[in-house]
């Protein structure tokens, strides 16, 4: 081997000792990292309404909601629901019917006479963090509750596509809307109900 092949030879042995020396070691690979939402801004934001509960102890007839607890969306706060009357929606962010219907029921609930409209939102396909960027930004102002454990869901019936309505009675018994699937005027939503409410829909 010639001299000059030789100082070649050495110049890349060097090169790749350095490269390994000063290789990083032990270091996990870095990673994109995604911002954990403001909870407390989108609250701001959306500002809803307070969540009706109850103070009394779960007791036997008052229905499947009863006593359940939930997290109240306008504050994070745990809350103990009541019973009825009211009508309760299940709906989801992805769901692009229930942005036809939340404004919807809630110019419903601004009516004389109309039962109170709870919101439920369930951990199917989306989190609380969505569901309070979607009230914001339609302007919703009803009160909703976030149900990470499906309580109210499996009380009242899991639903398997969204929207769902149910209107829970004074005495606390509870009937899925089947009449429509999904309300898209105040004036549906007032009548439908009352058919509910006064037992002319038994099923």
């Amino acid at each position: 081997m010639s001299v000059r092949w030789r100082w070649v030879l050495v110049a890349v042995v060097l090169a790749v000792a350095t490269a390994v020396a000063v290789w990083p070691r032990g270091q996990a690979p870095t990673h994109a990292v995604v911002p954990t939402p403001d909870l407390g801004a989108l609250r701001k934001t959306a500002a809803l309404p307070g969540c009706p509960q109850s103070h009394e102890p779960r007791q036997s007839g008052k229905g499947p909601l009863a006593g359940l607890k939930v997290t109240c969306m306008s504050d994070g706060s745990e809350i103990t629901l009541g019973g009825g009357p009211m009508l309760v929606n299940f709906w989801e962010p992805w769901c692009e019917p229930c942005k036809t219907e939340l404004p919807v029921l809630q110019e419903y609930a601004a009516r004389p006479g109309a039962i109170p409209v709870l919101l439920v939102e369930i951990p199917a396909n989306s989190d609380q963090a969505g569901g309070l960027d979607l009230l914001g930004s339609l302007k919703v102002k009803l009160p909703s509750v976030w149900d990470p454990n499906a309580v109210v869901a499996n009380a009242l019936g899991r639903p398997n596509v969204f929207p769902v309505n149910h209107v829970v009675a004074a005495d606390g018994t509870a009937k899925r809307i089947t009449a429509v699937p999904f309300f898209e005027s105040a004036d549906q939503v007032e009548q439908v109900v009352r058919q509910y409410a006064d037992g002319r829909v038994t099923g």
